[in-house]
């Protein structure tokens, strides 16, 4: 099994998931602990998780996935961005504007939205093109999931230092960077 090849695919894996949650950690203002945890968690266990279904799936799998994943990406990630951007600019200003926790289908979507490339990977494995031919894909998902949680949790309590600047400006920049993921992804 090629060790780098699967940690640095790991680390292109994650870029999704560290970017969401460094969104996140700039809005998010209470009960950030558990929070994080849950992030973590959840985008580490899609990353994992994608992989192993793509390896399943195999080729046809990865035409479909290879196809519709920027849309759904763009889709889900605008979606989030809007809904922050519109949000914060109801209204007056206040502290208590900040986001609040993901719940579990929130969860649960930013799991997807943020793996759904990995499956394509999965794909891949399957076809001898990744983790080279004595792949062990116990090994390898475990190594994608791993690395995205540690991204995932470091990304989001990095976004403190900016917790300075006012509350509409930050859920803004928020809101304009998942809409910029997604753009990005379907470029």
């Amino acid at each position: 099994m090629n060790y780098l090849e699967i940690i640095l695919i790991a680390l292109a894996l994650a870029v999704d998931a560290t970017v969401y949650a460094f969104s996140y950690g700039m809005v998010l203002r209470k009960g950030r602990g558990r929070a994080a945890l849950w992030l973590a968690l959840s985008v580490g266990a899609f990353q994992a998780g994608m992989p192993l279904l793509g390896y399943l799936g195999g080729e046809a799998l990865r035409t479909v996935v290879s196809t519709w994943a920027p849309w759904i990406v763009l889709l889900v990630f605008g979606a989030l961005g809007g809904s922050i951007i519109y949000k914060t600019w109801q209204g007056e200003e206040e502290e208590e504007m900040a986001a609040t926790a993901l719940g579990f289908w929130g969860l649960i979507l930013v799991g997807i939205a943020t793996s759904i490339d990995a499956l394509a990977v999965g794909a891949c494995m399957a076809l001898g093109n990744i983790g080279g031919p004595e792949l062990n894909l116990t090994t390898a998902v475990s190594i994608i999931g791993g690395i995205t949680f540690v991204c995932a949790l470091l990304s989001f309590h990095s976004a403190r230092l900016l917790h300075h600047l006012p509350t509409r400006w930050l859920e803004t920049a928020a809101g304009v960077l998942l809409i910029g993921l997604g753009v990005q992804n379907l470029v």
